[in-house]
């Protein structure tokens, strides 16, 4: 026979239980970043501001460490007035002027701009210092090869598929 007592007790044990497992369930965003909320670069590029400048999926493209290099992205300048990208490696420098309410994409032909070289290989990344009159930031930009085929139209010298033949599987043994 059930007494009043004893239903009381285990509903204050559901009660309690329920209450652990809302808890347990519900309690990750208490002591973890929401990831909703992180901002990043949804592309193989970086996306930057340097100063009032805009930079967004800013990537090189090469065929190895000392060969020469495209600078791919686009610098988006909302200002007035013109501004000027310098782009430092320890390889070399580039300079790019954008004019004012405007697009500078690196991917058209008209805005092609090449680095003697990245220093690193294809897959690493090249620490450049992104200058904008007195506002400066170091970043490291990602260096990419033509393995990717949307790429390969970019690679300085043109992209040759046999560049590609480590990345073919090795035919299985007899038997397996």
């Amino acid at each position: 026979m059930m007494t009043a007592q004893k239903n009381r007790g285990r509903r204050a044990v559901a009660v309690a239980a329920l209450a652990m497992l809302t808890f347990g369930v519900t309690s990750c965003s208490a002591i973890n970043q929401q990831a909703t909320t992180m901002h990043y670069a949804a592309s193989d590029g970086i996306v930057v501001n340097v100063g009032e400048l805009d930079v967004r999926n800013l990537m090189f493209i090469t065929k190895s460490a000392t060969d020469e290099a495209r600078v791919l992205g686009s610098l988006v300048n909302d200002t007035d007035r013109e501004m000027t990208l310098k782009m430092k490696l320890s390889t070399g420098t580039a300079t790019v002027k954008v004019p004012a309410q405007s697009v500078v994409d690196f991917e058209k032909d008209k805005n092609k701009t090449l680095l003697p070289s990245t220093g690193v290989a294809p897959g690493a990344q090249a620490v450049t210092t992104l200058s904008v009159g007195p506002n400066s930031d170091e970043v490291k930009v990602p260096v990419i090869d033509g393995t990717l085929e949307e790429y390969r139209d970019f690679v300085p010298g043109g992209f040759d598929p046999s560049e590609l033949s480590h990345l073919t599987p090795s035919p299985k043994p007899a038997g397996h």
